[in-house]
């Protein structure tokens, strides 16, 4: 049996909207490195990702560009080099690797990559355009008038001159500050390794998450954690006026506490770039909350971007060389 490289990436090879310059260059770089080291390529995109990894996928796989699949350390300890196995590189198809048992893919000898800031500008894009959305009632509005209803319930929320805090100020939180300067917006941020020089250069204020909370007219997350970061003890410091943007992480919001608070009139509005995984919390009607199925990066330049980059780590990897990026040493 051959060895190989397998494509798990949902979007590898999406026909792309504007057809950018490198369309396509991704998948034959990685069929020319797969010709040059006597490998093939096997592009399985339409697996889904929900599915953990079983040992069996990626027998005799050497390297994998992998979607959010789960790698845990029993299938890890089995496929890995140092179990035995073939499998040296997980090229993570994105910024966050948390689906990947980072310690266990060690111990297996296997190295790990991610795509960071690949994904940047379109996330801080999709966190505004959300923010206006919520502001705006959107969703509530769209309800009403598709069904040939008029405007039912309260007026929406001027963005202009208000307070936004940024938790989070990595590459897409300061994409988000750039984008907004034209609302003339007050922003404060909170983080845990704060930058003071970027901050004093862009008027933003640092200040905890508690203080943060009771202050800001708007709040959108953008941190690294993967802990919860607002729960029902943070929504009560916030604003009933205020907007909750959270086009991170699910794990970083109590989402059923955020439902509460809108419905109960506690919390202008939410918005959630994760599936909505809670069926006894419907989302209908007139409740001001818009989720979509993790799309902030599914652009054209992001897919790129993220084809690009894992790709490269994978082409590294087979032709000998150290891939950039790494978030472990195998």
């Amino acid at each position: 049996m051959n060895k190989k490289i397998v494509v798990f990436a949902t979007s590898f090879l999406d026909e792309l909207m504007t057809h950018p310059t490198g369309e396509g260059e991704p998948a034959r770089l990685l069929k020319e490195a797969a010709r040059r080291n006597s490998l093939e390529v096997e592009f399985r995109c339409t697996r889904n990702p929900l599915d953990p990894v079983e040992a069996r996928e990626v027998e005799g796989t050497v390297a994998v560009i992998a979607d959010l699949e789960r790698w845990d350390a029993g299938v890890l300890s089995t496929v890995g080099r140092a179990g035995g196995g073939d499998l040296g590189l997980i090229a993570r198809y994105g910024i966050g690797y948390n689906s990947v048992d980072i310690a266990a893919a060690h111990t297996a000898g296997v190295l790990v990559t991610n795509t960071p800031g690949a994904s940047a500008r379109p996330t801080a894009e999709w966190a505004v355009s959300t923010l206006l959305d919520i502001a705006g009632r959107r969703v509530p509005h769209h309800n009403r008038a598709a069904i040939g209803k008029t405007k039912s319930g309260p007026s929406r929320i001027d963005v202009t001159g208000k307070t936004l805090g940024v938790i989070g100020t990595g590459t897409i939180g300061r994409h988000v500050v750039a984008m907004v300067r034209g609302f003339d917006l007050h922003v404060i941020a909170s983080d845990p390794y704060p930058d003071h020089d970027w901050a004093a250069a862009n008027g933003v204020e640092y200040l905890d998450i508690p203080t943060l909370c009771a202050r800001a007219d708007f709040i959108t997350l953008h941190a690294s954690a993967h802990a919860q970061l607002i729960g029902a003890e943070e929504i009560g410091r916030m604003k009933p006026t205020a907007v909750l943007v959270n086009c991170a992480r699910g794990i970083l919001v109590d989402n059923r506490a955020v439902y509460r608070a809108v419905r109960s009139g506690v919390l202008y509005g939410y918005g959630l770039d994760e599936v909505w995984e809670h069926s006894d919390l419907p989302l209908e009607g007139s409740v001001n909350i818009a989720v979509s199925p993790h799309v902030g990066s599914d652009s054209d330049y992001g897919k790129l971007r993220m084809q690009q980059m894992s790709a490269e780590a994978v082409v590294d990897f087979v032709d000998g060389k150290k891939p950039r990026y790494l978030v472990n040493e195998g």
